[in-house]
C-alpha cells in the first residue's frame, strides 16, 4: 500500500524520523509504529511518499504514539502505520495504552501497569479499576478520564459503579487509622464517602444491581480473607453469606449461613434479571431469585475471577484441562509494545504458563481463552467485548478482547 501526504511538511524533521525508523530492528520499529513497517521517501515536489509493508488489520491496530506529536505532520505518517493482519475468524487481544499520569501532571502513556484486581463497568460503556488505592477510569474508547490515588489507608475488597462517577466500595480501614470499615458510596468527583447501613461488619466483594440493590459478601463477623495476599493452599476457609440491601435500606439474605459454604476468597456479580453469581477459589455458581443454587464451573484453587454481562454471559475460571467438546480458538495480539508482548508471552499465553486461564460461558456453550492465564480481574464493556487484567505485580496488561467478526467462529 502506497500513500502520499499532500499537506506541507517539515522535510528536515521527517527525514530524521524516517532515518530513525529505518535504523530500528523489527521489535523496536513495532513499538514506534504499532506493529507496522513504514518506508518513506520524498517526491520531486517535496511531498512525503510512504509505503506500508504488509496488510492493514482491524482499525483498532492503527494508533500513533505520543512521542511523535512533536513532528507535526509526521503524526499522520505514524498513525496510518499498519499492524499484523487479523483474520475475521480470530479473537483480537489489544493491550490498552492509557495515560498513567495523575489528574495533574504531564502525560505518561503506558500499556503495562501494576496488578489490578478490582474492576467494574462504569454504566456508560467504560470501566474503573482500583489497586492499592490507585484508581483509573477509562471510557469505551480506552481514553483516560481519571487517574488518581486515594490516600484513605484502606484495603478495598470490591468496587461496583452506581453511575460513571459514583462507586459502591467495600473497604476495611487499616489499624491505627480513623477510617471506618463497611460499604460506602464514593463520589469520585466530590470526593465524598457516604456510608451504607448494613447489618454486617466484615464485608467482602460488592456488586450493584440495575434496580439499585447492592449485593455483598458477609463473612459472618469473622475476618475478611486475605484473598490474593495469601497463598490459597495455606489460606483458612471462612464461612460466608450473600446479602442484599435495597435503596430504601431493606436487607435480604440470598445465601444464608446455614448453607455451610466456606471460601478463602469470594467474588460476586448480578445480572439485570436479579440472578446473583458467586465465585470462590474452587467453584462458580448462580443463585436465582427463588434462592435456587445452580452450579456453573469447578476448577483447581485460584483467586476467583467473575464478570457477568447484561445478557448473562459469564467470565470465570476454567478447569485445568479444556473440555474436549470445545473448539480451539485462534487469537491475535495487536497494537502492543514489546513489554506488553512480554507480559503476554510469560503470563497470559496459557501454553507457556503454569497457571490456568478463564473461560466464557454463553448459555450452554463454553469457550476457554488460551490468552487469559494469570487473569486477576475482568469486566464486560458490552454484550461481546470485555477487558482482562493479565499479569502480576511485576507487570500487568489491561487487554481489551473482541470476539471474531464471523459469529459462527466465536
Amino acid at each position: 500500500m502506497v500513500k502520499t501526504l499532500d499537506r506541507p511538511t517539515d522535510r528536515a524533521a521527517l527525514e530524521v524520523l524516517l532515518a530513525e525508523l529505518s535504523s530500528l530492528n523489527a521489535d523496536e520499529r513495532s513499538d514506534r509504529t504499532s506493529q507496522g513497517t513504514v518506508n518513506g521517501t520524498f517526491d520531486a515536489s517535496g511531498r512525503v511518499r510512504w509505503e506500508v509493508v504488509g496488510e492493514l488489520g482491524h482499525p483498532e491496530c492503527m494508533v500513533h504514539r505520543s512521542w511523535l506529536s512533536i513532528w507535526g505532520a509526521a503524526v499522520v505518517l505514524a498513525s496510518l502505520s499498519a499492524c499484523s493482519y487479523v483474520p475475521p475468524t480470530s479473537w483480537r487481544v489489544v493491550p490498552i495504552e492509557f495515560d498513567n499520569a495523575l489528574d495533574v501532571g504531564p502525560e505518561d502513556r503506558i500499556d503495562v501497569t501494576y496488578s489490578m484486581t478490582n474492576m467494574t463497568q462504569d454504566t456508560a460503556g467504560g470501566f474503573w479499576t482500583e489497586s492499592a488505592g490507585s484508581r483509573l477510569h477509562l471510557n469505551s474508547a480506552g481514553d483516560t478520564l481519571r487517574r488518581f490515588n486515594d490516600e484513605m489507608f484502606t484495603r478495598v475488597h470490591g468496587i461496583s459503579a452506581i453511575s460513571p462517577s459514583v462507586l459502591a466500595v467495600s473497604r476495611t480501614g487499616k489499624a491505627g487509622t480513623e477510617i471506618e470499615t463497611g460499604i460506602y458510596l464514593y463520589d469520585t468527583d466530590a470526593e465524598t464517602w457516604t456510608p451504607v447501613d448494613v447489618d454486617a461488619t466484615t464485608i467482602g466483594d460488592v456488586a450493584a444491581g440495575a434496580d439499585g440493590r447492592l449485593v455483598f459478601v458477609d463473612f459472618l463477623g469473622e475476618m475478611v480473607p486475605e484473598g490474593a495476599m495469601t497463598p490459597l493452599e495455606s489460606a483458612f476457609m471462612w464461612p460466608f453469606a450473600i446479602r442484599t440491601v435495597a435503596k430504601n435500606g431493606q436487607q435480604t439474605t440470598v445465601l444464608g449461613a446455614e448453607s455451610g459454604v466456606t471460601a478463602a476468597a469470594v467474588a460476586i456479580d448480578i445480572d439485570p434479571a436479579g440472578t446473583v453469581y458467586v465465585s470462590t477459589e474452587r467453584e462458580t455458581f448462580a443463585i436465582g431469585a427463588d434462592g435456587t443454587r445452580s452450579p456453573i464451573a469447578t476448577y483447581p484453587p485460584r483467586n476467583p475471577v467473575l464478570a457477568v454481562n447484561a445478557v448473562g454471559y459469564v467470565l470465570t475460571a476454567a478447569p485445568t484441562n479444556t473440555d474436549a467438546t470445545e473448539r480451539p480458538i485462534d487469537w491475535k495480539m495487536v497494537r502492543a509494545s514489546s513489554p506488553a508482548r512480554g507480559v503476554m508471552a510469560k503470563k497470559g499465553d496459557c501454553p507457556q504458563s503454569s497457571e490456568q486461564g478463564i473461560r466464557i460461558l454463553t448459555g450452554e456453550e463454553s469457550t476457554s481463552l488460551p490468552f487469559s492465564c494469570n487473569t486477576n480481574g475482568a469486566v464486560w464493556l458490552n454484550d461481546t467485548t470485555f477487558v482482562l487484567s493479565i499479569g502480576d505485580e511485576s507487570g500487568t496488561i489491561l487487554a481489551r478482547v473482541t470476539p471474531p467478526e464471523e459469529p459462527t467462529k466465536r
